[in-house]
């Protein structure tokens, strides 16, 4: 599949180059053109797969697991192709498309209730048939789909109740329904947002073990989020986009060097061993799978040739790396222990031949050769410390394809997919006198951009100035780049499968460090359509995992371990109208999809508390716990966002812009290994639930054309209903989820197309003529949307606690205000007064050191549903803008709660409304004579929330409520004037 995609991009490459080289100089198109023709390209997305396990008809073999009830869910990129025609009718297109697809979409289901089974699901190729029905307006094309659909899948179910692994695969047909919008680019170029729903019904699955078998029900549905591209070879030009003039040559023939970074994702396999491995994994149920991801960067050195619009070369790169896996193998179906599979990758690189085509002062090219990969790996008995580790380079081969643009004479940047395969082969393990050999297979997906610097001028060196790709009129693109430093938790909150109210155990993943790299774009036209987005790949290390037991071993039970070798990847994908426009300022609304991968691991393990479980004393048999890996959690978040876009034109070089997004509809798909407990390793979790997003950038423009920024971002989620299911257990557990980011963001980015018509200074940048003054003196009435952080704290008459007594709480708020504002020259003096729902929330433990028995430790948790100010502000009016700083009386509606249920059945809860005061400042900015949008940060203080207590005698008397409550909020600000701002 990813050689279809390379193809493709290469031969629209060459049809772009040669359609440019036509001889229709002085020939211009009708504007309005036509989406008439056949057209083909390729699309980069998302997915995400649900597949719902059931009892097959002929079980056979699989008998133990007859009683098969599970649903697992996939989530990861995907890439893919798509060939088409459409036929233009006045304004209605219709047309006729196929697609297909390929991706790392594996899911796991623990699949028979009361047994250790799991299920796994591998979706190899999505594909559809489908029709299409648009409506063209200007450059974009608005369409629905609707066909069939196709699933090529493999399956594999292990368990404690049979020996082996039964697999098998199916090819399954269904129905798929969707929508998207194109818009047109240049005149035979089109990009492409697209959301569609596959349905595959329910159908059997033959599962076999050597000569064993037998056969399962699973029902199959997908979501796919996509961003392509198509190419129209032949046909009229696009509408909007003018005629296909021809396009000056450059010759990019001589020697480059030049750096790069990027980032790679890809899937770890360890099929197969011998030896003691072998014997370790009883009949064979031997395969382990991981996802491998990280961050990469290095440098490359080339030769090209040109031949006309042909470009020809060869290729060197290499890149130093930090990608890695664990996974669970080498499963023993009897005895229920099993090894973990780790491998890292140091460095990597290829030798390749290049092949393109020139367009203009763009080169699009395709490559293909030599791959190698550096690193170790290392498989390990995950109740032992004893590691068997294999180390060297392997050979296989990468294809890929790109884009080169020619900034200078000499220097050029590009922007490069590439996929490497290395295949399956033989590493040889040793450790502890002992040596045996695994079967491993490796993939890699990546993405790096950087510079080139040509050594040889060519007969083009007149040019030697940058140039701007233009695009058509009306048309605006912003491309750039950032590096996001970031904190944040994951927790997770599991209940009693039965006494649901009952809390039995808590992991918060604290104060993880996040470091990414991240590219984001903004597509928009004239008439206020706009398409944006960003996807972020890092790494996690640092911070501290808390594992709590209610009760454990003997009592209460608080384990340490440190955190380190994560991973993190992240993306947004925005297509929203402009509802005001003053100049460079704007004001819209968007609807949106979001998606968060976070990947965290354990090591070593410390009991905190008082229980046996990680305590040296008593687990001899564990000798050096502290170099092992203890826990790991992986977590994949979708969500739908609806939000509120702002671009704010400060002065003529500076820019604020602000993004806040309530996301009402989130899915969480999850998976927890114990490592130490092979029984319920891996562990199967999903849920629904909501978050919020909040995004500011401030940015300086450095030519009419590049700008830098700082900024920061937030975005939290939870579930409002999730479970798992845990062996020998019917039924499952209720469980609550947690996951909280936010950090700062440098960036760089350059803007392509349109830009202000107007005299230009000295830097080459726009000038305007002097604003008339802006008097914000009047009434106004308003609207808030944002979120953010808060935190509790509990005053224990107890022991001081090893952790907790404390809760982070995170969410997120909207409502209105109304205020007046008096100016006198540059200073503004007002009063406002505010009221906002709010969901912001969170849970933690309290009173852990109670004498109170193995189930010591209780679940403490605060919900603020409401807030409320009455403020007075100080600003200074600067331009069309105002800065201020705010404060007053404040207060809240909150409701707490106290879980006593595993001693008294019940968990006492109060209801109450809280007063304090709170602080903060902002900015805000005269957009249209009535309307202003701004910025606002709060903190808030309540001090102690109204008690409340409990009867039980060993909690009797005590107060149960938060003896403080602090909150940070960001939102977004939207008012209207009663009176136009004077001068306007």
């Amino acid at each position: 599949m990813r050689l279809v995609s390379a193809v493709l991009v290469a031969m629209a490459a060459a049809r772009a180059a040669l359609a440019g080289d036509l001889p229709v100089k002085g020939v211009e198109a009708p504007d309005a053109g036509s989406w008439t023709g056949f057209y083909l390209g390729t699309y980069v997305g998302a997915g995400l797969v649900d597949s719902q396990w059931s009892p097959g008809a002929t079980p056979g073999t699989l008998a133990a697991v007859s009683s098969v009830s599970g649903l697992g869910s996939a989530s990861g990129a995907m890439i893919g192709s798509q060939v088409g025609y459409n036929q233009q009718v006045g304004a209605f297109v219709y047309g006729i498309e196929g697609e297909v697809g390929t991706g790392f979409l594996l899911s796991r289901a623990r699949c028979r209730d009361g047994s250790t089974s799991v299920c796994a699901m591998q979706t190899d190729l999505v594909a559809t048939l489908t029709g299409r029905l648009g409506y063209a307006f200007d450059n974009v094309l608005v369409y629905g789909k609707a066909g069939a659909a196709f699933l090529d899948s493999s399956a594999s179910a292990t368990g404690s109740g049979y020996q082996g692994q039964y697999t098998g695969s199916a090819l399954r047909t269904g129905w798929t329904v969707g929508g998207g919008a194109e818009l047109g680019l240049t005149p035979n170029l089109s990009a492409k947002a697209e959301y569609a729903y596959l349905n595959f019904g329910t159908d059997s699955i033959d599962l076999n073990y050597g000569v064993y078998g037998g056969a399962m029900s699973v029902s199959q549905s997908a979501q796919m989020v996509k961003l392509g591209l198509n190419w129209r070879p032949w046909g009229a030009p696009l509408p909007g986009t003018g005629a296909r003039l021809p396009v000056p040559g450059r010759d990019w023939s001589g020697l480059y060097a030049g750096l790069h970074a990027g980032g790679a994702w890809g899937r770890d396999e360890w099929t197969s061993g011998t030896g003691f491995l072998a014997d370790a994994a009883v009949s064979g149920a031997f395969p382990g799978t991981g996802t491998a991801m990280g961050l990469l960067g290095g440098g490359q050195l080339g030769f090209n040739y040109q031949m006309g619009p042909w470009v020809a070369g060869a290729e060197v790169s290499a890149s130093a790396a930090d990608l890695g896996s664990y996974t669970k193998c080498v499963t023993n179906a009897l005895s229920m222990s099993s090894f973990g599979c780790h491998n890292t990758v140091d460095s990597l690189g290829s030798i390749s031949g290049r092949l393109g085509q020139s367009w203009g002062d763009v080169l699009f090219y395709g490559k293909a050769g030599a791959a190698w990969v550096s690193g170790s790996g290392a498989l390990f008995p995950t109740t032992a410390t004893l590691q068997y580790t294999a180390s060297g380079t392997r050979w296989g081969w990468m294809l890929g394809s790109g884009v080169e643009y020619a900034l200078t004479r000499n220097f050029s940047a590009f922007l490069e997919y590439d996929y490497y395969d290395f295949g399956t082969q033989s590493l040889t393990y040793s450790g502890g006198g002992l040596s045996a050999t695994a079967d491993f297979k490796q993939r890699l997906d990546v993405v790096r951009m950087g510079l080139n610097y040509r050594f040889g001028t060519g007969p083009d060196g007149a040019v030697a100035a940058f140039r701007a790709p233009e695009l058509p009129a009306g048309w605006t693109a912003e491309i750039g780049g950032r590096y996001f430093a970031s904190t944040g938790r994951m927790q997770k909150d599991l209940m009693h499968p039965a006494l649901t109210d009952r809390l039995n155990s808590r992991l918060i993943y604290g104060n993880t460090t996040g470091q990414s790299l991240e590219t984001f774009f903004r597509f928009e036209n004239r008439d206020g359509l706009f398409l944006k987005g960003f996807a972020g790949l890092g790494t996690l290390a640092g911070g501290r995992l808390n594992d709590e037991d209610f009760p454990s071993d003997v009592v209460y039970s608080n384990t340490l371990s440190d955190l380190r070798d994560g991973s993190l990847s992240y993306g947004a994908l925005d297509l929203g109208y402009e509802l005001v426009r003053r100049g460079e300022s704007t004001l819209g609304a968007f609807v949106g999809y979001r998606a968060l991968y976070q990947n965290v691991n354990g090591f070593g393990c410390w009991q905190l508390a008082r229980d046996t479980t990680c305590d040296q004393a008593s687990h001899q048999q564990v000798p050096a716990l502290a170099s092992a890996l203890a826990l790991s959690e992986t977590e994949t978040w979708q969500a739908v966002a609806l939000g509120l876009n702002s671009r704010l034109q400060l002065a003529e070089r500076l820019r604020l812009e602000v993004d806040a997004a309530y996301l009402p509809y989130a899915t969480r798909s999850s998976m927890d290994n114990h490592w130490f407990r092979a029984d319920i390793n891996p562990q199967i979790e999903r849920g629904t639930g909501w978050g919020t997003q909040l995004e500011a950038v401030l940015s300086y423009a450095v030519t009419n054309r590049l700008d830098v920024g700082l900024g920061g971002r937030y975005w939290y989620f939870a579930t409002d209903g999730a479970s798992t299911g845990f062996p020998q257990v019917p039924i499952r557990s209720p469980m609550t989820f947690y996951s909280e980011r936010y950090g700062a963001f440098v960036q760089a980015s350059y803007r392509f197309g349109d830009i202000p018509p107007a005299e230009a200074d000295a830097a080459g940048m726009p000038t305007k003529a002097e604003p008339a003054p802006v008097n914000w003196s009047g009434l106004y009435a308003g609207g808030t949307l944002g979120g953010g952080k808060a935190h509790t704290t509990y005053a224990s008459p107890f022991t001081p606690p090893v952790s907790g007594d404390a809760v982070d709480l995170g969410g997120a708020m909207a409502g209105g205000q109304l205020g007046a504002d008096v100016q006198m020259g540059a200073i503004v003096l007002g009063a406002e007064a505010s009221a906002a729902w709010s969901n912001v929330g969170g849970t933690d433990t309290c009173f852990s050191t109670a004498p109170v028995g193995a189930a010591s430790g209780f679940n403490c948790g605060s919900r603020v549903n409401g807030l409320g100010t009455v403020t007075g502000r100080f600003g200074y009016a600067v331009d069309r803008a105002l800065v201020y700083a705010r404060g007053g009386f404040a207060w809240d509606r909150q409701g707490d709660s106290f879980n006593t249920y595993a001693f008294t059945g019940t968990v006492p809860d109060h209801q109450s409304t809280n007063t304090g005061w709170t602080l903060g400042g902002g900015i805000e900015y005269a957009l249209l004579p009535n309307l202003s949008v701004g910025l606002e940060y709060k903190h808030f203080d309540f001090g102690g929330a109204s008690g409340f207590t409990t009867t039980w005698l060993p909690l009797a008397g005590l107060d149960l409520a938060p003896d403080s409550l602090r909150l940070d909020m960001v939102a977004m600000t939207v008012n209207y004037r009663f009176l136009t701002f004077s001068g306007r």
